[in-house]
């Protein structure tokens, strides 16, 4: 018995512990609390573009982690949790709390809903069920831990569990429906992966780059593909989850991993449409025509739907923590570490303002209200109603660090960017001129210079050239 127990702890030590040392890597790496690299300085805007920004009002709703703890709104009220069971119902427009209840159990999601429910899981694995008058109507207990926001289709629930088992529940009782178990690597990001669901099928990232479609009323898999495929050597290299939300669009299917690619799926079979080389933690947000993409970096793009072409690139946020931009008017909508909230142009990518709302993050669940109202979360739990207002042009937009081009790789923090059009090439006698989006290709980084001289078989002077 002995020494089955020795065997035992030698494995332990061998296998486990590497294994749980490269998990804590990955998290360290990609969500740790330091800055890996430093943020980058916020530069003056030079612009005669205004938005008229008002704080209608502000108000704290409690501490919590911050992870995903997403309000939820229904006419006038807003729902709001906080990690230590605490559940509040708000009305949005006189910022007044109608009532106040603690379930006293720890929270691990935010508060999703219909016209009668109010859905959230705690740590003990329960999945809750309240009306909006704050009475408990049910609670089941699940296989795991909930992490990632529940979705109401059709008087039908669905979540994912930490193990990545996704379960179909009745929203009258709780029942559950059916089970699906996906399969996974062994290293995964610890990270919410929301769900999507339309015309009877759900949709989920999976870890390994990977997107499956399940039929709703039966829990059958569909399809399963890829959105990019895993690289590199070693484990940490080849961690490649889909941690954000998919995107539908009619036919369409957008995804996007966390080292790898952006890609067009075909919702009906799976069948990749276009993919580009595009990285993202916290997705991705869509106005019809382009997909804005918070890179890994905290660099914005704005990616054509049709074919994933670079529309325009914004660098000027690196490593400030940006994450899923929010659409309103004419603006994708970013906050950031600091609690600055960032107005972006659609058209291309120019930084038109920027208000400070808070002294701490700004989290990743900014909704917008009937086209002029905001609601902004902050990490300390201040709620934050803002009034969006039109903007006043008087002169032409002029914003430093702007990049427009086909630029498919980050660049590094503080490097200056470069808005040439045209670049010389000189091979022999001959001049020629060489597109930017073809230079990108082939030095696959941008340069600090406007103008570059690209010399075609150029050998060395030896010494008989001197001589001749």
């Amino acid at each position: 018995m002995k020494y089955v127990f020795l065997i035992t702890f030698l494995l332990n030590g061998c296998f486990f512990g590497p294994v749980q040392e490269l998990h804590d890597q990955i998290e360290e790496t990609y969500f740790g609390n330091d800055f890996i690299n430093p943020p980058t300085p916020l530069g003056e805007i030079e612009s005669d573009i205004s938005i008229d920004l008002e704080v209608v009002w502000q108000k704290n709703i409690g501490e919590h982690d911050g992870s995903n703890f997403d309000i939820f709104i229904f006419d006038e009220f807003l729902f709001s949790a906080t990690s230590d069971g605490t559940i509040k119902k708000i009305n949005r427009i006189t910022e007044d709390i109608l009532w106040e209840k603690n379930i006293e159990s720890t929270l691990t999601s935010g508060i999703s809903g219909d016209d009668e429910n109010l859905i959230f899981s705690t740590s003990d694995g329960f999945l809750w069920s309240m009306n909006h008058d704050g009475d408990l109507i049910w609670k089941t207990l699940l296989e795991s831990e909930v992490n990632s926001l529940a979705i109401i289709y059709d008087s039908k629930i669905t979540v994912k569990t930490t193990s990545y088992k996704i379960i179909h529940l009745n929203v009258k009782d709780g029942s559950v429906i059916w089970k699906y178990q996906a399969g996974i690597p062994p290293l995964t990001f610890k990270s919410e992966g929301k769900l999507v669901q339309s015309n009877n099928v759900v949709y989920l990232g999976l870890p390994g780059g990977k997107l499956i479609a399940i039929d709703s009323p039966t829990g059958g898999l569909v399809w399963e593909s890829n959105i990019s495929r895993p690289r590199g050597v070693t484990d940490i290299e080849r961690a490649n989850d889909m941690t954000s939300h998919p995107v539908i669009d009619g036919p369409a299917i957008y995804g996007v991993t966390t080292n790898g690619d952006i890609s067009a799926l075909d919702r009906r079979n799976g069948k990749t449409i276009w993919t580009q080389p595009l990285s993202s933690f916290y997705g991705m947000a869509f106005d019809g025509f382009s997909l804005f993409v918070t890179h890994d970096t905290g660099s914005i793009y704005a990616v054509n739907k049709d074919d994933g072409e670079i529309i325009w690139r914004q660098p000027s946020l690196q490593f400030r923590k940006i994450r899923t931009g929010t659409l309103i008017k004419d603006y994708v909508v970013f906050g950031d570490y600091e609690g600055y909230l960032h107005f972006l142009s659609i058209a291309n990518g120019n930084i038109l303002t920027r208000i400070k709302l808070n002294d701490s993050q700004l989290l990743n669940n900014i909704i917008k209200i009937d086209d002029s109202l905001l609601f902004i979360m902050s990490a300390t739990g201040d709620i934050i109603c803002l009034k969006v207002g039109e903007q006043v042009i008087n002169d032409k937009l002029k914003v430093k660090n702007i990049e427009t081009s086909n630029l498919t790789d980050d660049s590094k923090p503080n490097e200056e960017v470069n808005n040439s059009k045209k670049h010389r090439i000189f091979d022999g006698d001959e001049e020629d001129f060489l597109g930017e989006e073809v230079l990108d290709k082939v030095e696959k980084k941008p340069t600090k210079n406007k103008k570059h001289r690209v010399f075609k078989n150029k050998k060395e002077k030896g010494i008989l050239d001197w001589l001749f």
